[in-house]
């Protein structure tokens, strides 16, 4: 007989331990509640059953304080965003002996198949200061998009309806979709236009967009308020949307950043290509991007005029080194687009750059502290010669690694070697003089401190 109870009641916890349910919490022997707070969740697992998409859903806990002590449930954090906890001030207080309940709202629309979500209370409560609520949910998708996330229309030109096709149609189950309204979150000069068709799973919409004749060239980037009606069920629908407006011509690189490269004299920036939009030839009367840039444009395999243009831009003899900022302007015959901006970045090197642009020596008395190889960089285009290399400190000494700097014809390497140790202690100041052949660095100052620690 004993067997049997045992039995049953450890039969009885594991079938509320699978079903997501506790058993109330036992009370002492002399029939007192537990000391402190004590937190009990008879169902802690909520099945919801089927959701239509895009539904908001309330669930809800009965939460109990089986304790002596009020209960504080000081934050309650959702494992989703798609999930919303109902608490007034951020936290929930159950005095001792009494029942509370804890609802949170679960937003459906973007979820599909089935979702397990979960929130976690902390709370006072001596023996468990965590607790996790589950629910579940089986979602209906009322209806597909294609694309289903962003509407990309990529190249628009005014009045010309756009490649890119939205495409509604309706979930599994259902019969027919319809448009009812089709909003911007700003005032973009967009317009569109639907029609029905029928599919594999009921009838659904197609949406295609064009800009209006007023449109201005360039982005658009917006979102797009959809409001749809599937089988009598209204949804609204929210896409981020994203487009250009152009003209008659198109070109690619929007902006031409060489921060990256190093630019020097002869050196060729990436083209900018121009492109008719529509095919039809064009002729770029002049290109130009300031004092520092010859600019040239060259056909593909066409002369005269042609469809496609390369604008390329090359670094001038004598450009002075430092950042550029500077807009290429290309000039066209074409009466939509006469003329095409395209902002220029960049820094031009120095004629000679040198690594490091300071020397650091420390009379430590270690071959670390006293020696440093110094990198001496020109044009690749150019063999550098380093002509003669001083200091007026006789404790620096510096020669040219002739083995080292044979290798290319525009590298050459220095080893600096802090010789004298009777310098007083401080710090020293002093500088390496480089003489090169080199047009524009003929004499190149690199500053050199030298430190002698004191005396111990």
């Amino acid at each position: 007989m004993l067997q049997s109870v045992v039995w049953m009641i450890c039969f009885e916890l594991v079938t509320q331990s699978v079903t997501g349910q506790l058993p109330p919490a036992p009370k002492q022997a002399d029939g007192r509640v537990f000391e402190g707070p004590r937190l009990v969740v008879a169902k802690r697992l909520i099945k919801l059953g089927s959701v239509l998409e895009g539904d908001k859903v309330t669930v809800k806990w009965h939460l109990e304080n089986h304790g002596t002590e009020d209960l504080v449930i000081s934050r309650v954090k959702p494992d989703c965003g798609c999930t919303v906890v109902k608490l007034e001030g951020g936290e929930l207080t159950i005095p001792a002996e009494q029942a509370a309940d804890l609802e949170v709202e679960f937003d459906s629309t973007r979820r599909r198949g089935e979702q397990t979500k979960s929130i976690t209370l902390f709370t006072n409560d001596p023996v468990e200061a965590e607790s996790k609520l589950r629910f579940t949910a089986a979602i209906e998708v009322l209806f597909e998009t294609k694309p289903s996330t962003m509407l990309n229309l990529r190249v628009l030109q005014r009045e010309v309806p756009s490649e890119t096709v939205l495409e509604i149609t309706p979930g599994k189950g259902r019969k027919s979709v319809e448009l009812l309204g089709l909003n911007y979150a700003d005032n973009v000069p967009l317009a569109h236009e639907a029609e029905p068709f029928d599919g594999p799973e009921g009838r659904g919409v197609r949406v295609r967009f064009e800009a209006t004749e007023f449109a201005g060239l360039g982005a658009i980037s917006t979102k797009a308020q959809i409001s749809l009606s599937i089988d009598g069920i209204k949804r609204v629908r929210s896409m981020p949307l994203r487009a250009e407006v152009v003209g008659d011509l198109t070109f690619l690189p929007k902006v031409v950043d060489a921060t990256r490269q190093e630019l020097r004299p002869g050196r060729h920036l990436p083209p900018v290509t121009v492109r008719s939009t529509d095919k039809r030839p064009f002729e770029i009367i002049s290109a130009s991007a300031g004092p520092l840039f010859d600019v040239a444009s060259e056909t593909k395999g066409t002369k005269g005029r042609a469809t496609k243009y390369d604008v390329e831009l090359t670094v001038r003899e004598g450009a002075a080194s430092g950042p550029v900022g500077t807009m290429l302007e290309i000039r066209t015959d074409l009466l939509d687009q006469p003329m095409i901006l395209v902002p220029v970045f960049g820094v031009i090197a120095e004629p000679v750059m040198v690594d490091p642009p300071l020397i650091l020596l420390r009379g430590d008395g270690t071959p670390i502290g006293t020696r440093r190889r110094i990198r001496v960089q020109g044009s690749p285009r150019d063999e550098l010669g380093i002509l003669s290399v001083a200091c007026p400190n006789p404790a620096v000494t510096a020669a040219v690694d002739k083995e080292a700097s044979s290798r290319l014809r525009h590298l050459r390497f220095l080893d600096v070697v802090l010789t004298a140790d009777k310098l007083p202690a401080g710090t020293h100041e002093t500088v390496l003089t480089l003489t090169t052949d080199i047009k524009g660095a003929e004499r190149i100052e690199i500053p050199v401190v030298i430190e002698i620690p004191p005396e111990r």
